[in-house]
């Protein structure tokens, strides 16, 4: 049945420029809309590794201002000492609960900073970044640049370095901010290649484009020592699939060099990373991954601003995965830096289109591109450009209602 008398409308506020024009179109005051913006954006925190007297603080102090906490049935029966509790109310309603929350008889100062900058990363458009990433002009297309002889998309396409230097050029000609040049295969099931072997593939083609596309390159690798010999070449920017796991010098070197870094998430290695991965809960198991590589980077001397984070889509994920990281990617925004997305091609779009060439799945690719682009990701990596940055345009004008 459709709803009349009144015209009842549920309405989607996701900050609060979009409260404050609801507001503005209900006729409500100037005073009145200070009041309540606030009171009508709805946010649910969840808190993990919390003890029962925690979780009966939250509950009592949280609930006394309109708010509501749903706890573990385990933590809450006593069947475990640790557990985790979703704290459900408005913007309005955290504002006045977290000030209690630091004050000296609660112990709990630290889970309420954490909170905070929980909520204000979500709510930042754009969190602080390296200068020379302008996130202004975000959503920045990525274009993807294989110089290996076994890509699983292009492999041995762009092996000759003047046709990969055209293709790159062609690349940012149609609308790409980056590209990643990339000298090892990490498709599934891949075999990892020596760094000298890596360096002759990729040196090259950097010496090639360092000129022409300064400050536009990324270097593709998760060894130091390629690493290294890109940004002394002219690379700008260094996105590693392992996040500074598999190569101990990896950090001091994106460090000493303060550039951009990409930290994706794999589930183990390329070669093994397909072979029936599990998660209890894909989203939370990134999530938590993330926020102990961004604490291990900035103690290892590396610079917040200069992080990214990526969540690996097709790297140690199945299909379900990966679509539940799509769907909730925007759940990243909490951790305040800048979310790259790469799903161009991947074989997740093949198995639900039923499309086996790579090649075919860039209507597909386009798709996620937008979704991700609306969930908030700042740079998306792609193979195809034009119908990327079409989707990537359009959902950008359709997330900023037109402005």
């Amino acid at each position: 049945m459709i709803p009349a008398e009144g015209s009842p409308q549920v309405l989607v506020l996701r900050d609060a420029g979009e409260a404050q024009t609801a507001l503005a179109r209900a006729g409500v005051s100037e005073m009145g809309m200070k009041l309540m913006d606030t009171r009508a954006l709805f946010r649910v925190v969840r808190v993990m590794g919390l003890g029962i007297r925690e979780v009966n603080l939250l509950k009592q102090e949280f609930t006394s201002r309109g708010g509501d906490v749903a706890v573990s049935e385990d933590l809450f029966q006593w069947m475990k000492e640790n557990g985790g509790c979703l704290l459900m109310g408005t913007q309005a309603q955290f504002e006045r609960l977290l000030p209690r929350l630091k004050g000296p008889d609660t112990g709990l100062y630290e889970l309420a900073d954490s909170i905070e900058t929980a909520l204000r990363n979500y709510s930042q458009p754009l969190p602080a970044c390296h200068p020379g990433l302008h996130l202004e002009q975000a959503p920045l297309l990525m274009g993807i640049l294989n110089v290996t002889p076994d890509s699983f998309s292009d492999g041995g396409s762009y092996r000759d370095v003047d046709g990969a230097a055209l293709h790159a050029l062609e690349m940012v000609a149609r609308g790409a901010a980056l590209v990643d040049v990339g000298g090892e295969s990490t498709r599934p099931g891949s075999e990892p290649v020596h760094e000298l072997e890596e360096s002759n593939r990729v040196m090259p083609v950097i010496q090639s484009l360092a000129r022409p596309l300064h400050g536009r390159l990324s270097i593709d690798t998760c060894k130091a020592h390629v690493a290294a010999e890109a940004l002394a070449a002219g690379a700008f920017m260094v996105n590693d699939v392992s996040a500074l796991r598999m190569d101990s010098e990896m950090a001091a070197v994106v460090r000493d060099a303060g550039c951009p870094v990409v930290l994706m998430h794999m589930l183990g290695t390329p070669r093994m990373m397909q072979e029936n991965p599990q998660y209890k809960d894909v989203v939370s198991e990134v999530y938590a991954f993330f926020l102990e590589r961004l604490n291990w980077a900035v103690d290892k001397g590396l610079k917040e601003e200069n992080l990214l984070i990526d969540p690996g889509i097709g790297f140690g994920k199945t299909t379900v995965h990966n679509l539940q990281l799509l769907h909730n990617l925007e759940a990243f925004k909490s951790l305040g830096r800048p979310i790259v997305v790469g799903s161009s091609r991947k074989r997740f779009l093949g198995e639900l289109l039923g499309v086996g060439e790579p090649r075919g799945r860039d209507v597909a690719t386009a798709a996620t591109t937008a979704m991700a682009v609306l969930a908030g990701a700042h740079i998306v990596r792609v193979h195809e450009i034009t119908g990327n940055r079409e989707a990537a345009l359009v959902a950008r004008a359709v997330g900023g209602a037109g402005a």
